[in-house]
């Protein structure tokens, strides 16, 4: 009836979202960007035609990808996420008062956008004197710094073919995380849909982690802009995140979050049956030889 609509597009699905607004339409080195006011989710971040964040349900997703690890691994004195252009991952991270935070992020000209046009999810953030932004390949820093990270936190978007995240989901990539963090650290990643049509992804990715972790997590939660049930894993050295009781140390910080609790806590790592099958099933590690996409999803074509 006239109204403009945006389209994230699969090869098997297709999902509309009408605008009120399209702020930014833009390519950078990396992915296509867009950052679009929407009437059901209000502003969405969209990377490559899919939506990555939006305003309605943000705090579900970087309280979940943040807390679980922070509160397994507490106090924490140095952090290290990867990916999480918005800011909000480094905005929960620093409600633990952490010593020193590294970011790091691929694309400088998606950060930039996010500071202009998502203020509200950095809220501040990226001005915290704690931090160090960089901007370059977060598998090459790892790979070549010295430093140990109480905590790294891996913020990426999907996997997609022909797309800059590939190998940052691969068992060599894991390896370098696990040696990158201190004697007791955790790392805190971004597992895939649980969506049953596209349980692959996920189910590898934590087999993956098993090989290399002694103590390996997964948890959903509901991502209403991803439509679906996505996940996160943790995976720690030293510490069964199932096992920890994080309710003294959740008052002491007052943080007056709006969706991870200690009793969330207490019950996020109890899985359906559907999902041990599934890891039974798809065994096969990542690895840099043999990666994992989004299926039926690519990069699209830069706009001429």
């Amino acid at each position: 009836m006239g109204a403009r609509w945006f389209v994230e597009k699969t090869k098997n699905l297709q999902i509309s979202h009408r605008v009120r607004e399209i702020h930014l339409s833009t390519q950078s080195k990396f992915q296509r960007i867009d950052v679009v006011d929407t009437h059901s989710l209000g502003r969405v971040l969209f990377l490559d035609n899919m939506a990555q964040s939006s305003e309605l349900d943000e705090f579900i997703y970087h309280e979940m990808m943040v807390h679980p690890a922070l509160f397994t691994h507490s106090p924490v004195r140095s952090v290290c996420i990867i990916g999480g252009a918005e800011g909000a991952t480094l905005r929960e991270v620093l409600k633990h008062e952490p010593d020193r935070v590294v970011m790091i992020d691929i694309d400088e000209q998606l950060v930039d956008i996010c500071k202009a046009y998502l203020p509200a999810w950095s809220q501040g953030a990226y001005e915290d004197s704690r931090v160090e932004l960089r901007f370059e390949d977060g598998r090459k820093f790892l790979e070549e710094t010295q430093e140990r990270f109480d905590v790294v936190v891996i913020d990426l978007s999907d996997p997609l073919q022909g797309g800059p995240a590939t190998l940052l989901y691969t068992r060599e990539f894991y390896q370098i995380v696990y040696d990158r963090l201190s004697e007791k650290g955790c790392a805190s990643i971004q597992s895939e849909s649980l969506n049953p049509a596209r349980i692959e992804a996920h189910a590898r990715v934590y087999n993956t982690l098993r090989q290399i972790f002694p103590y390996v997590r997964p948890y959903g939660y509901m991502s209403h802009s991803f439509h679906e049930l996505y996940s996160f894993t943790l995976a720690s050295k030293a510490h069964d995140p199932d096992g920890i009781d994080i309710e003294k140390g959740f008052h002491e910080k007052n943080m007056h979050l709006r969706y991870y609790s200690p009793e969330l806590h207490r019950g996020m790592f109890k899985l359906p049956r559907a999902l041990y099958d599934a890891y039974g099933k798809f065994d096969r590690l990542i690895t840099d030889r043999d990666v994992v996409y989004y299926p039926g999803k690519k990069m699209p074509s830069p706009a001429k």
